[in-house]
């Protein structure tokens, strides 16, 4: 079996923001329940065959119109993952569609480290 490089570090970043008191993480938009982040696939660059650099797009998704409150939710959830000190290097506004629904949204990127 291989040693799977890729999927340990898209697990780890899963297992590291569900660690985070008060964000609720998903990895899958069939089960989103806002407020929440998906993590979704990373984009992945080699340095050797067995380091990688990992730059994911973790999406913190609000319920709500994008009022203030809205706004104050992304905010406030954007902040919990910047507490954790985890990588992240740019956040944006954005809206994004799931399921058939808009959201007001916030796209955070996080670069990892990944190596066996």
């Amino acid at each position: 079996m291989p040693d799977q490089l890729f999927k340990t570090g898209y697990d780890q970043l899963v297992s590291t923001l569900q660690a985070i008191t008060g964000l609720k993480v998903f990895d899958d938009p069939r089960t989103l329940n806002p407020p929440c982040a998906l993590v979704e696939a990373p984009t992945i660059s080699l340095n050797t065959n067995v380091n990688a650099d990992m730059e994911f797009r973790v999406v913190i998704i609000a319920p709500g119109i994008g009022d203030n409150r809205t706004m104050d939710t992304l905010l406030d959830t954007a902040d919990l993952v910047r507490e954790a000190k985890i990588g992240l290097t740019a956040a944006r506004p954005t809206t994004v569609s799931y399921g058939g629904m808009d959201y007001s949204a916030y796209e955070l990127t996080i670069r990892t480290k990944v190596s066996p």
